[in-house]
């Protein structure tokens, strides 16, 4: 009953380079699936053809083999995306936040984003929002369907004195919302020296715009990172963004694992996708969050994987799976970053690998917490913690890890 029902739904299935068609599944008959499109055509595709997330859904609504992953190149779907940046639109009407006369934005509008702007040209980081988001529509088989007709709210502020206003206005609007005094203290304290952060919208605005609850704020200190498409930095934030939208949170007694999960995925594509690494991680600590440290990997993204590879053969460096999972952003050293990256690589490395990752996602989104360790394993493919650690050892002194 379950396989009929679904198989009869009219979905989006998307190719690598970004064409759509909505369709529903007929059948699939070895290495191609038979659609049927609103008009009643059918329509025959080769498997290898379709998005990871179409595979999966052949597999679980499609009665296909589990063995469909495998097959054709995982490629980088974020940088082969063909965007048409001739459909974002400048909107006439222009963001205002509800209690302020100066924090008036100019918006343009992509497909699933809202740029709002002080004077930075908004078309490179619509691009690259928009390359990001066919990566996750891609590679997860719930993500366009969780995202709805919903556009996320992008925030690029190159005025000291607008973003300083607007972190006013946010610490305002969270005391209206009555949050505990630490968050309050952890805002103010990060708020200027952070290049991009997050911050939950008021309801109103919210449902005025059509979009998502939490937007990204970047602080441009420097314009050349926010000039062309796929420049380092936006790409780890979005990706990061993006990745967590879809995790949707987890529970306190769910949480290990949650930041090297978090952190990893947004080091794994800014690098995968960029060729290099700009991004620092900030950590707050003490009574008031007065101590501000900057947390960083080896040198550049260049050098990780060549300097964590020699560590690990000479033994100065062990990689351990459960004690990763632990890990918080105060204990970081340049070794435990490149290693949390490594994992990650590691599990976008094989359409299999990438697959069971998928899974992962799922499971957390629906459980509101990181399985434990042994099964976390399971969804990676493997009996036991020890076997998913012995293979990523052998991926990270592999010359696969790059």
């Amino acid at each position: 009953m379950a396989l009929a029902v679904h198989a009869a739904e009219t979905r989006t299935w998307t190719s690598r380079k970004g064409s759509n068609l909505e369709a529903q599944l007929l059948k699939v008959e070895g290495q191609e699936v038979v659609l049927l499109t609103p008009e009643s055509r059918e329509i025959k595709l080769k498997v290898e053809d379709l998005s990871l997330a179409d595979r999966q859904y052949l597999i679980e609504y499609g009665g296909a083999s589990p063995e469909v992953v495998a097959g054709g190149e995982l490629g980088e779907p974020e940088n082969e995306v063909k965007i048409d940046t001739k459909t974002f639109k400048k909107l006439e009407k222009p963001l205002l936040l509800e209690g302020s006369t100066e924090l008036s934005f100019e918006l343009l509008e992509s497909e699933h984003f809202l740029i709002a702007t002080t004077g930075v040209r908004p078309q490179a980081m619509a691009e690259t929002a928009e390359r990001m988001w066919h990566g996750m529509a891609f590679e997860h088989m719930n993500f366009r369907k969780d995202w709805g007709d919903k556009r996320d709210l992008i925030f690029l502020v190159d005025d000291p004195e607008i973003y300083k206003s607007l972190g006013k206005w946010y610490g305002d609007y969270l005391v209206t919302q009555k949050v505990d005094q630490d968050t309050l203290n952890r805002v103010g304290a990060t708020w200027g020296e952070v290049g991009s952060t997050s911050m939950a919208l008021p309801e109103a605005l919210v449902s005025e715009r059509n979009l998502h609850s939490r937007a990204t704020v970047f602080n441009i200190k420097d314009d050349d990172r926010f000039k062309k498409p796929m420049s380092p930095f936006p790409v780890h934030v979005i990706a990061g963004d993006l990745l967590g939208q879809q995790l949707g949170g987890v529970s306190n007694f769910g949480a290990d694992g949650y930041f090297a999960v978090m952190t990893g995925f947004a080091y794994f594509k800014e690098i995968h996708l960029t060729g290099k690494t700009e991004t620092n991680l900030i950590d707050v600590s003490g009574s008031q969050f007065d101590e501000i440290t900057k947390k960083s990997g080896f040198e550049d993204g260049k050098s990780w994987a060549k300097t964590l590879r020699t560590l690990v053969k000479r033994d100065k460096v062990k990689p351990d799976f459960e004690q990763m999972m632990s890990w918080s952003a105060q204990q970081l050293d340049p070794e435990k970053l490149v290693l949390i990256y490594s994992f990650a690589y590691y599990c976008n490395s094989t359409p299999e690998r990438l697959s069971g990752f998928a899974n992962l996602v799922r499971r957390v989104e629906s459980s509101k917490q990181i399985p434990e360790p042994i099964e976390f394993a399971r969804i990676m493919g493997f009996d036991s913690v020890e076997a998913l650690q012995k293979d990523w050892v052998e991926f990270v002194v592999s010359t696969s890890f790059k």
